[in-house]
């Protein structure tokens, strides 16, 4: 092909202009953005790379904050987990007695609302509940059993009634009615113990606590026909390893723990 002298003294001019407008352009102030290198004849921007820096540094400020956010979480839940919930998160069973179930239903069912520990309840509760609920008066027996009966039905994973093999023998001697059933929900608190390698609480109610405390005897409440367990019982109970505490109480720990704990763990 055949290039004119014309045509290629156009395109030198040209490029010669192009490279006056360029080094002029980079002697402006402020810069617009280009620089020259008169070593190399070369021209570079001078935003592309500041802005893949400023990217990249926003990015890291972001993942540090990030970090440091998940950090702290962390450390509040730990400290959540070793002081405020030592209540709930170290028993993964709680056993009501006949009595607790009837005058404290409603602490049953806020317990069992909570989804924290598995409420069972012992088959000498059952047997107690339909013998009490032969008394016309006592209605506590027939709220209890139709709860339970309700829940049972439909299935909870965080309330069972007590199974077949679910015991372990107490050597312990008795005397009379109350100490033989009080014996048959401790062995299948001992069996709870054994079984999950922690601890196991006893609900018992408010009231025989504090009376047990004082060395008092605790009457039950009007329209209970039942017998509130005694001092000597949860003594015993408490010697083979079984926590003891009273319902009301049990539950506002759980609650305050649990409000402290929301702080830094959300639930």
């Amino acid at each position: 092909a055949v290039v004119s002298t014309q045509s290629t003294g156009e395109f030198a001019l040209r490029l010669l202009c192009l490279k006056s407008v360029g080094q002029f352009a980079a002697q402006l102030r402020p810069r617009p953005g280009l620089q020259y290198d008169l070593n190399s004849d070369l021209y570079s921007s001078l935003l592309a790379k500041p802005q893949v820096r400023s990217m990249i540094t926003d990015r890291e400020r972001t993942m540090k904050a990030m970090a440091h956010r998940r950090l702290q979480s962390e450390i509040k839940g730990l400290e959540y987990s070793v002081s405020a919930n030592q209540y709930d998160s170290l028993s993964p069973f709680l056993v009501p007695v006949t009595s607790t179930v009837c005058l404290h239903l409603r602490t049953v069912k806020l317990l069992v609302a909570t989804q924290r520990s598995v409420i069972i309840i012992p088959k000498q509760v059952i047997q107690d509940l339909d013998s009490l609920k032969k008394s016309r008066e006592n209605h506590y027996a027939r709220d209890a059993i139709k709860y339970f009966e309700s829940m049972f039905k439909n299935g909870n994973w965080w309330l069972r009634g007590q199974g077949d093999q679910e015991f372990l023998p107490v050597k312990e001697p008795a005397p009379s009615p109350e100490m033989a059933g009080f014996l048959s929900v401790l062995s299948c608190c001992l069996y709870l113990a054994n079984k999950s390698q922690g601890i196991v609480t006893l609900l018992v109610p408010d009231d025989a606590v504090s009376a047990a405390k004082n060395h008092k005897n605790c009457n039950p409440p009007n329209n209970y026909t039942g017998n509130l367990p005694s001092g000597e019982l949860m003594e015993l109970a408490k010697r083979y390893g079984i926590r003891v505490e009273g319902a009301l109480e049990f539950y506002s720990k759980w609650t305050m723990s649990n409000r402290h704990g929301k702080i830094g763990r959300g639930k």
